[in-house]
């Protein structure tokens, strides 16, 4: 057993390091303005609260505006922001750290914007990433060995968009990656052996899955599959443990319904508006393999995920049927939203929160290559590596804009294949989409 642990530690702290080192060396709160957009509407709960004093934002101050902040209205005219607290509740003990360093010191202001509180949300970015990877490698340990489980998580991480929201944007979708995490690895516990515990720590971190952003309800399917599948419970520990799960995801959702009375005078509001879903037509294929934003192109490591999920079937039955129906419903709801690429991002930014899924087939298709011959090994993982190698390079490239944060075309992505500058006419290969059609259901 020490010796399991032993490798588990190896890689994961190595991983730790690795990581360290390029925060550190980054310093992107300098260079980034991180508090922007999308992370505005979900941060500002914390300066509106602590620092102004003004939720409702009666008396905006400037730095909102250079923020791109705004609020929705309502048929009766109440505003509110649309963006739910979750984020802000997982920034804060971070944002607390940075806005009591900037009130003890003479260079920052203590204002929620300068460089402490840039440099909190990146860390808590970083932090609640690793963290993930954790717990993810201890969910992957109930099916797969140390070493692969290992793998599989340091692969998924740095084979995909992940660096990009770890290092640069911390957006909600990283927060959501490491809740999910915990949640299947303390199922698998709580499969084993069922106990109060466990369900206090699956609900509260189910509650803060939804208040992150609701459709992550989905991410739930595979232990609800699971449980109605084996049964774990007798009679009347069905109702305790359900009803204790159900209170405490109620508790944990209770701040955003507050908020909502608090602002409109109800309890429950669509805070998105005009914007919605058109399930009847789900752009799934361009979401997965557009080069707009395809979920495979920018992450091109997950191709091996898919002879995985042949394996996890073979070895696991119902644990790959609950696997594929989660990730099946996550494409249908994910691509029915009018803006199914999601803005300015990338690569397929809402699908984060689902990637546990998708190493735990890494890990069956690791397995698999492992136990082939070395003229079979070898190349695979020579595969492996650029695929990986392509996907950091990826990250880098949209750090610099050099993959447009909503235009790519087929023809730019493969003119900058591999290359760390602007082409010639990079311009001219852009392909923007049409933002007003797509709100009508009508975006080709």
């Amino acid at each position: 057993m020490k010796s399991r642990w032993f490798r588990l530690e190896r890689i994961y702290q190595l991983l730790i390091l690795v990581c360290l080192l390029v925060f550190i060396s980054s310093r992107f709160w300098n260079k980034k303005p991180t508090i922007d957009w999308d992370i505005t509407l979900y941060y500002h709960y914390l300066p509106a609260l602590f620092i102004y004093d003004d939720l409702k934002f009666e008396h905006p101050v400037e730095e909102w505006g250079k923020r791109h902040f705004y609020m929705k209205t309502d048929a009766e005219g109440n505003r509110f922001v649309k963006m739910t607290a979750g984020p802000a509740i997982l920034y804060s003990p971070f944002f607390f750290a940075g806005h009591l360093y900037a009130s003890l010191s003479d260079t920052y202001e203590a204002d929620g914007f300068s460089a402490p509180y840039r440099l909190a949300l990146l860390a808590a970015a970083l932090a609640y990433a690793l963290a993930g990877l954790y717990f993810l490698i201890r969910f992957l340990q109930s099916f797969l060995s140390p070493g692969i489980a290992s793998l599989a998580a340091v692969l998924i991480f740095a084979g995909t968009n992940m660096p990009h929201y770890s290092f640069v944007e911390p957006m909600s979708h990283i927060f959501s990656f490491a809740l999910v995490s915990l949640v299947l690895w303390r199922f698998e516990v709580y499969r084993k052996k069922p106990s109060i515990k466990e369900v206090v720590i699956m609900g509260l971190a189910a509650g803060f899955i939804i208040l992150i952003r609701p459709t992550n309800v989905i991410a739930l399917v595979f232990p609800i599959f699971l449980l109605i599948w084996d049964k774990p419970l007798k009679g009347i520990q069905w109702w305790i443990h359900g009803g204790l799960a159900a209170l405490l995801i109620l508790i944990a959702v209770s701040p955003q319904l507050f908020y909502w009375k608090y602002m409109t005078g109800h309890w429950i509001i669509y805070s998105y508006t005009e914007e919605g879903f058109f399930f009847l037509s789900p752009e799934i294929w361009k979401g997965l393999f557009s080069y707009r934003k395809g979920w495979f192109v920018y992450s091109p490591l997950l191709f091996v995920s898919l002879p995985g999920f042949y394996f996890l079937f073979k070895a696991h039955r119902k644990e790959a049927m609950a696997t594929v129906l989660t990730l099946l419903l996550a494409f249908w709801v994910t691509f029915s939203w009018w803006c199914w690429w999601y803005g300015g991002s990338f690569g397929a930014r809402p699908l984060i929160e689902f990637l546990p899924f998708m190493a735990l087939a890494l890990g069956f298709s690791l397995q698999w290559i492992l136990k082939q011959k070395l003229w079979l090994k070898l190349p695979a993982f020579l595969v492996i590596s650029f695929l990986v190698v392509w996907s950091i390079f990826m990250n880098k490239q949209y750090k610099s804009t050099i993959i447009h944060w909503d235009s790519m075309s087929k023809e730019l992505y493969w003119k900058q294949f591999f290359i760390d500058h602007y082409v010639k006419d990079h311009d001219k290969y852009l392909d923007p989409p049409d933002y007003d059609a797509a709100l009508k259901g009508e975006e080709e």
